[in-house]
């Protein structure tokens, strides 16, 4: 099976895998999901109605975000769960989830092969080398197909012109700006001449 294949929606392909998986009429899970994101409770239901015409139906259960994020950090999530996976760098986003004991792997995928692999592409000290190896562990984990990937958002940055050593940068690793803001300043004298 190809990447491109896993991506392409067709329901009598899913149907026959799951028949040779030992799920003729298919099979029903959980999937938790945060009620404090408005489009993901506008968007599962549309993965749910996808799934149902494979014969796959899920339970749909909301969550206020506090127990949203305990079930996925006590490791005690519902055979589904629906989240966004911030945008970072290629290094921290395999790492995050798809290593054995991350915080971020709500799957709580484990491949203790994966694992050696991405040991070793923190000790490959040729960048070249490092890029080859995290693209190759891309492409095995597409393969492996552990989660249904969305589109992701596109997301948009604006500033003020007077806002200055700002490109746009959203996170620094993580969910954490407080690096990005403690190098930013402002012109005061070009907000002064725009009439601010």
């Amino acid at each position: 099976m190809t990447i491109k294949e896993l991506f392409t929606y067709n329901p009598d392909k899913a149907k026959k895998l799951l028949a040779e998986a030992g799920y003729p009429k298919g099979f029903s899970f959980k999937v938790q999901v945060c009620s404090c994101i408005p489009d993901h409770m506008d968007l599962l239901p549309l993965v749910a109605a996808y799934l149902e015409r494979v014969g796959v139906k899920i339970e749909i259960q909301p969550m206020e975000y506090g127990a949203f994020l305990s079930a996925m950090t006590s490791k005690t999530v519902a055979p589904g769960y629906f989240m966004d996976n911030g945008h970072t760098n290629p290094t921290t986003t395999i790492r995050k989830s798809f290593v054995k004991g991350q915080v971020w792997n709500p799957s709580q995928y484990s491949d203790p092969e994966y694992d050696k692999k991405m040991a070793a592409a923190y000790l490959e000290r040729d960048e070249t080398k490092r890029q080859a190896m995290l693209k190759e562990m891309t492409r095995e984990i597409l393969d492996k197909a552990p989660y249904i990937w969305l589109p992701a958002p596109y997301i948009y940055s604006a500033w003020w012109p007077w806002v200055k050593n700002y490109g746009g940068e959203l996170r620094a690793g993580a969910v954490r700006p407080g690096p990005i803001y403690a190098r930013i300043w402002i012109d005061q004298e070009m907000k002064k001449k725009l009439g601010f």
